[in-house]
């Protein structure tokens, strides 16, 4: 095994299992190179114009992650390290990187002038070997099973963006919100201060009115920060540069009454059949070489089925609460904009000072935000639920078709009814402390 080969086993042992969360986390990270993973071939000319322009529709959210983000394409490189290769193999790279290891150990002379430094060094190399054998004694995974990782880890991604798209929009309706409290705050310190030159009013009065506009208007700087920073996580998680001029696009309306077309069982079935973890988590159990091993891995599929089932049956909670606040939210609006109209008339007729006009026009651009703000917690919760169910479209990056599949499933078969031994072919070591080789 080469030295390059060995480094990158090294460095997969140290990073473990939480290679997948980590990429979810390290997606918002620094700016990526705006460089298409796919060939022109991939999509129609008209396609790539629109993923290529400064302007980010929401259907187009998965495809941006899947050709600029930088995680994203750190999986697909990683991945060509696992492709074709089955549960042994990369067993056997594990015990290869450990042979390896083990004849280059030196150990010193007890009279030599460095003897306690070399002495540490060969023992730390030792200790390395054995991991890497107790490593490819443990190993689960093959291609497939990293290859249902990182997809996993893409929908995750996709998610994530959207999510953050969604939060993009909340963060200008709070914009709104926040301008109408300084629009009112600076009508009631304006009317403070008549109160105060008529005398039915204090400085105190005075001095309250502006402390509240004061802290309205400290509230507006808040969330324009809110707004650009949000932006720019969104744009840098799905390729564009920091700083880019991006215009966002607009939601989705959310589905009416989403609910009234579940069927709760049979979605909680897909989703168990769907989830990638569970998937791996299957395969894993497969591979195991051990009772032992094979137990640990069925104990926690079998919780993670429960853990599915809890998942569809909460985002299907949250989908019905979301669906009732966004139909009060509307009925709020209703009442305002008739209110509204009431109003118009009377400010025309004379028959209403500007002041109880004013009042109520606040009302009801507040019930317009919370309107906007409930249709978006509801685009948001039918979100979770469609992905807590269904499974993303497969993209090609990723060695997942049924055929690849199949060859895995034969393939696996075949080397789990080897004796265990020869299926993975573990160097004995000798035992005795000092031995050069490490092996008998």
């Amino acid at each position: 095994m080469n030295q390059n080969r060995r480094f990158c086993l090294t460095r997969r042992i140290a990073s473990g299992v939480a290679a997948c969360s980590l990429g979810v986390f390290l997606a918002t990270g620094a700016p990526v190179q705006v460089l298409a993973a796919s060939p022109q071939f991939a999509y129609s000319t008209e396609k790539w114009a629109s993923l290529q322009d400064d302007k980010l529709e929401f259907d187009e959210i998965a495809d941006r992650i899947h050709e600029y983000n930088s995680t994203v394409e750190k999986n697909r490189i990683e991945y060509k390290d696992y492709q074709g290769k089955d549960s042994n193999e990369i067993a056997q790279e594990y015990y290869d990187a450990a042979d390896e290891i083990e004849s280059s150990i030196e150990y010193p002379d007890s009279d030599d002038a460095n003897y306690g430094s070399a002495l540490a060094a060969a023992q730390r190399s030792e200790t390395s070997a054995t991991q890497m054998r107790e490593q490819g004694d443990n190993n689960v995974d093959d291609a497939n099973v990293k290859a249902w990782g990182y997809t996993q880890t893409e929908k995750s991604l996709v998610q994530q963006a959207q999510n953050l798209m969604i939060q993009y929009w909340n963060a200008q309706e709070n914009l709104k919100s926040v301008q109408n409290q300084v629009s009112k705050a600076e009508k009631d310190y304006e009317t403070a201060n008549l109160k105060l030159l008529s005398g039915s009013a204090t400085q105190t009065d005075v001095l309250d009115a502006k402390e509240t506009l004061l802290k309205a208007q400290a509230s507006i700087t808040t969330a324009e920060s809110n707004i650009a920073s949000t932006k720019e996580s969104l744009c840098q998680m799905l390729g564009w540069k920091y700083g880019a001029s991006v215009e966002i696009g607009a939601l989705p309306d959310p589905q009416e009454q989403m609910s009234a077309s579940v069927n709760l069982e049979e979605d909680i079935a897909k989703a168990q059949e769907n989830n990638y973890q569970l998937k791996i988590l299957a395969r894993q159990v497969n591979n195991a070489m051990t009772s032992t091993l094979k137990e640990q891995y069925q104990t926690t599929l079998t919780s993670g089925k429960e853990a599915v089932k809890s998942n569809v049956q909460s985002a299907y909670q949250n989908l019905k609460l979301s669906e009732a606040q966004y139909e009060q939210a509307k009925r709020s609006l209703e009442l305002e904009e008739k209110t509204k109209q009431t109003n118009d008339r009377k400010l025309a007729a004379g028959l209403i000072s500007q002041n109880a006009y004013q009042s109520a026009t606040y009302s009801y651009e507040s019930a317009s935000v919370a309107k906007e703000t409930a249709a978006m917690s509801l685009l948001q919760a039918q979100l979770a639920y469609q992905w807590a169910v269904w499974r993303p479209r497969s993209r090609k990056g990723w060695a997942d078709d049924a055929k690849s599949e199949r060859k895995m499933d034969e393939r696996g078969s075949w080397d789990r009814a080897k004796d265990a031994q020869g299926a993975r072919k573990r160097p004995k070591r000798c035992k005795c402390f000092g031995c050069a080789s490490g092996r008998l």
